[in-house]
């Protein structure tokens, strides 16, 4: 647990400074200042794109943990919304969703809090409301959820969470990689989860509102097997796909920490 503590913090820390670099050089960024940070685990080790790790009977190589934040508001302790403003009917508040992912950034800036004193709850939504928007085209060309994997054609929604890398059996001498592809979708009809965390601080210039989450990938798949099933589709006619992207979604409440 301690070794896992310090590479959590070791990590946060490099991301922070990553990210400094990163808006120094390219003066493009997101404004929103609070922040979900994810630190992608399977058991108990630090992913990457390249690392090799067990799942069912399959030697895997995830290239992509993608999963989309579709809603945030804050509450004070009396559950009244503080923030944004819902009853406002002339500037009508909408959420423009983000992505967490493993290959192309686990931190998703999700709001913009005004500077001032905050005591209550945040909450934030992991998929997306299949009503934001129907069409591919809506989105800028450079927005995260015009990524691949996420957009299931027109009319048919998003997925919220896109999975995929390379898997061989573990008895395979054929090949010495992973090499054949896994893909598990879950789509925004299925994933409509609301999180909370109680908190107390303070907003101010140029400094961000941090919530830092362990998501443990392989309490994420348990039972799960890429030699058995190494497609899910979140297919509506298909009975049984659509209960293998339930079993993801029902495993996300154990897997998913948000940290004190």
């Amino acid at each position: 647990m301690m070794k896992k503590t310090v590479c959590f913090f070791l990590i946060f820390i490099s991301l922070i400074a990553c990210t400094t670099n990163i808006l120094d050089e390219d003066k493009v960024f997101d404004d929103r200042n609070v922040v979900l940070n994810h630190f992608f685990y399977y058991n108990d080790q630090v992913m990457d794109t390249t690392k090799i790790f067990t799942l069912g009977n399959a030697r895997v190589i995830f290239k992509d943990v993608s999963v989309a934040f579709g809603g945030y508001y804050f509450t004070d302790h009396l559950t009244d919304t503080v923030v944004p403003n819902f009853k406002d009917t002339i500037n009508l508040y909408k959420f423009d969703p983000n992505i967490a992912s493993l290959k192309y950034g686990s931190a998703a800036r999700v709001f913009k809090l005004d500077n001032d004193v905050y005591q209550g709850v945040h909450h934030f939504k992991m998929g997306l409301d299949s009503s934001i928007t129907p069409k591919y085209s809506e989105f800028d060309a450079n927005h995260p959820m015009t990524r691949d994997g996420l957009y299931r054609g027109e009319n048919q929604g998003y997925n919220s969470l896109f999975i995929t890398g390379l898997y061989k059996e573990i008895g395979d001498t054929a090949s010495s990689e992973p090499d054949k592809i896994f893909t598990y979708r879950v789509s925004d009809e299925i994933l409509d989860l609301w999180w909370t965390k109680p908190t107390s601080f303070n907003v101010v210039s140029n400094m961000d509102v941090n919530m830092n989450i362990v998501w443990n990938i392989d309490e994420l798949l348990s039972g799960l097997d890429p030699t058995i099933i190494d497609n899910i589709e979140s297919d509506p006619s298909d009975a049984v796909d659509i209960l293998l992207a339930e079993s993801i979604v029902n495993n996300i409440l154990a897997s998913y920490q948000i940290q004190l």
